[in-house]
């Protein structure tokens, strides 16, 4: 990945590969009791300015210690139309690329069919509480620098569809709703 560190505050900036602002920025855990700072290289987390201690957002990515992160709100933002159904309690984080090429850059992070979601929520009480949070997945997602959107493989069958004409072999046997990520990850690396 060619990015300079900083911060790319819209698409378009991505685009062009010239960072919005080059601030000094913290990475921290995302979970609401204790944020704790991340020394290492995070697969998820979120951001702060390390001058004020403030949350970075509204935010499309960010070139962090020489890794390229996605904000979860922006990725819902500059979806493929088909993925609409997809939600996230924590838009405000980051998820890290894990794979990145000429074609894509593949990440996973954990999102909701909201329909399923709000569903659980309706019912409430513990059954509702189950259906609710079993609605959030780890879900593939590539950056389709062709198409300019992000591409979520919401199940098993969609990651199949998106696969089959670019590389066959990578087709998953469907014995669960979601694919495999191993195995998507082996064949973003393929045609990354």
């Amino acid at each position: 990945m060619d990015y300079p560190e900083g911060i790319y505050r819209t698409k378009e900036d991505f685009l062009k590969k010239i960072p919005t602002e080059k601030k000094e920025l913290v990475a921290k855990t995302i979970y609401v009791s204790g944020r704790k700072v991340i020394d290492t290289i995070p697969d998820h987390c979120a951001f702060y300015y390390k001058e004020n201690d403030k949350k970075v957002k509204k935010t499309f990515a960010i070139c962090y210690r020489g890794n390229l992160y996605f904000q979860a709100g922006f990725i819902l933002k500059h979806r493929n139309k088909e993925d609409k159904s997809q939600t996230t309690n924590f838009p405000n984080t980051f998820c890290r690329v894990r794979i990145a090429g000429q074609n894509f850059l593949y990440t996973e992070l954990e999102l909701a069919n909201a329909w399923k979601q709000n569903l659980g929520h309706g019912l409430g009480g513990a059954v509702g509480g189950v259906i609710a949070s079993n609605a959030i997945q780890p879900k593939g997602i590539v950056w389709d620098f062709k198409n300019e959107e992000f591409n979520i493989f919401r199940s098993c069958k969609d990651y199949n569809d998106f696969i089959q004409d670019k590389y066959p072999e990578g087709v998953q046997e469907c014995d669960s709703r979601e694919p495999d990520l191993l195995q998507v990850r082996a064949a973003m690396e393929i045609i990354k």
